[in-house]
């Protein structure tokens, strides 16, 4: 992989993660989209706005909320934030595609209809990323 993005987590209302992928083993990632869930929550009441980004030394966590679902991609702060938010984009435009509103308002809570999702994201997020590097030396030469 390319070091684009470190992880991916899709995180429904409630707080259970739907699918991720996540790069260090060492994360429980039911734990953290719990976490992430209560905290974007909590800051949207406190200002009556989105956290959309979160940094720290050298890690970045972008955050976009959409239809009830949290879509968190980390990455490394070197990359520029354009490219992630980019990429983030593409994988919720691919979600709702995959599950309409109509599919999701139906919706009872089993994360089990998202058991694909995982190896989906990984071979989306490889394919984006090849095409953006791509895209990128071709507007350099």
């Amino acid at each position: 992989m390319f070091d684009t993005l470190q992880d991916i987590l899709i995180i429904a209302e409630s707080g259970k993660v739907v699918a991720s992928k996540v790069s260090n083993p060492q994360i429980d990632e039911q734990i953290f989209g719990m976490l992430m869930s209560a905290l974007t929550s909590f800051i949207g009441e406190l200002t009556h706005d989105q956290l959309n980004c979160l940094e720290f030394n050298n890690l970045r966590f972008d955050l976009i909320k959409r239809n009830n679902f949290l879509f968190l991609a980390s990455s490394s702060r070197k990359i520029k934030h354009k490219k992630v938010l980019r990429i983030l984009d593409h994988v919720i435009t691919l979600f709702f595609e995959r599950y309409p509103k109509e599919k999701l308002n139906k919706w009872d809570g089993n994360v089990n209809i998202f058991h694909e999702l995982e190896d989906y994201i990984t071979k989306t997020r490889d394919q984006l990323i090849i095409d953006l590097i791509f895209k990128e030396k071709e507007s350099i030469s």
